[in-house]
């Protein structure tokens, strides 16, 4: 079996992890010719006794059961384990949910934790002064993309797609149907604690609201195309915003795993305008050079990213249409330039560092855990080989007799080769 250096474990389709990660590895193979393979996390465990990694690097070490589950193994078979994080820009409220998440034990499975911000780095140390030598501040590499790659362009999309639009206007989705049905149940407590029982009834009234406000401004503008991009979370599509909408001539939906090869990236350079009720994606319109605003029906001041700050907020159907309007005449938004500073404010305290170097700082830090000697004990035991052939029955299950019920387990084995080939022209 051929052993490497690194071994890097991810959800398969998961675009926004892989751009995390992806950067990261390739400059530490260019730089110092580390070997590293990318798998699938849901087979982790065959892939950390085949390879036996000297170091597992994940894009978020408590994003799910399995990472965590997985992550723990490592660290206890005598492997250093690094994490990036998928969502890092960290808030006072939720500090311990983003340290632990599904860790009962809350013991920090992992050598060095690398975070968006100082302001992230500070409120962990806060919670946790024992861990503060495994927090490390190297900015969100995620974001660098929009420094080093280059998007779909809008009319390279309307050739594709045979049509004749020329003004499109992106939304992007929140996931209203978490607060729903069985999902919201197996979640329940934790919702409650971090938002309240109050603004959940607001987000649910404001579900139908803003449905038919986005039906509003779809009717009356057929002469834009509207993409609506569903939340990558999205459990029930019935539960999302827009739902029911896909019926008009103007509009193009594009949901998880089946939007026809566009990237959100590649929604966000495509679209003039982007918009939303409360998206972080607004800080990757702004990257990208695009002019934002939300649309929140019932209020704004309740519990919620940063990101917000930087982009005006409307209420009403009216609202919407005077920044539309006003955009597509001006090509701008007066009371969006006006929060320029605010804009400024956000990138620096959520992703820290805006100059497409985010993926050399983290690949330092790796590099440094990866030279340092291993001090800690190691506890291998039985139960790696029975936890290996839980997940070998469950994948071959998966691909037989229980297809519809583990549909994320089958994949393609170069699900990361599209990825690292496009970075690969551009990390030296």
């Amino acid at each position: 079996m051929g052993k490497i250096d690194i071994l890097n474990l991810e959800w398969p389709y998961s675009e926004r992890d892989l751009h995390i990660v992806t950067p990261v590895l390739l400059y530490l193979q260019k730089r110092y010719h580390l070997r590293f393979k990318t798998k699938s996390i849901f087979n982790g465990y065959y892939y950390l006794l085949k390879y036996r990694p000297k170091i597992l690097v994940i894009s978020n070490f408590a994003g799910d059961k399995i990472n965590h589950e997985v992550v723990k193994t490592a660290y206890q078979m005598g492997i250093k384990v690094v994490s990036l994080i998928s969502e890092g820009n960290v808030k006072p409220e939720n500090v311990h949910q983003f340290l632990w998440g599904w860790n009962k034990e809350k013991k920090l499975y992992v050598d060095k934790l690398c975070l968006w911000s100082e302001r992230s780095r500070t409120l962990f140390i806060k919670a946790y002064p024992q861990y503060a030598d495994r927090f490390a501040v190297t900015g969100a590499t995620g974001f660098d993309r929009y420094q080093l790659l280059r998007f779909k362009t809008k009319n390279t999309f309307l050739e594709e797609n045979g049509l004749t639009f020329r003004k499109i206007v992106g939304i992007a989705g929140w996931g209203f149907d978490h607060l729903f049905g069985e999902y919201y149940k197996q979640h329940e407590a934790q919702y409650l604690r971090v938002l309240g029982k109050e603004q959940i009834e607001m987000h649910r009234n404001d579900l139908m609201k803003l449905r038919h406000i986005y039906q509003e401004i779809i009717e009356r503008n057929r002469d834009i195309l509207f993409i609506l991009r569903y939340h990558p979370g999205t459990v029930d599509f019935k539960k999302s915003e827009f739902y029911g909408l896909e019926k008009y001539d103007n509009v193009c939906i594009s949901k998880p795993h089946q939007n026809n090869g566009y990237t959100i990236s590649d929604l966000i350079n495509i679209s003039d305008l982007w918009i939303g009720y409360e998206t972080t994606t607004a800080l990757e319109a702004w990257l990208l050079g695009k002019e934002t605003f939300l649309i929140n029906p019932s209020r704004t001041d309740f519990i919620r990213e940063n990101v917000h700050r930087g982009s005006p907020i409307v209420q009403t159907a009216k609202e919407a249409q005077t920044l539309i309007d006003t955009f597509f005449k001006r090509q701008r938004i007066e009371a969006f330039e006006r929060l320029q500073q605010h804009r400024e404010a956000v990138i620096r305290d959520a992703i820290g560092y805006a100059d497409g170097k985010n993926h050399i700082r983290a690949a330092e830090e790796i590099y440094r855990v990866f030279e340092t000697p291993l001090k800690r004990a190691c506890h291998q035991s039985i139960v790696i080989y029975q936890k290996i052939g839980k997940q070998m029955l469950k994948l071959l299950l998966a691909k037989t007799l229980l297809k519809r019920r583990w549909r994320h387990m089958c994949h393609h084995t170069d699900f990361a080769l599209p990825y690292q080939t496009a970075y690969d022209r551009v990390i030296v």
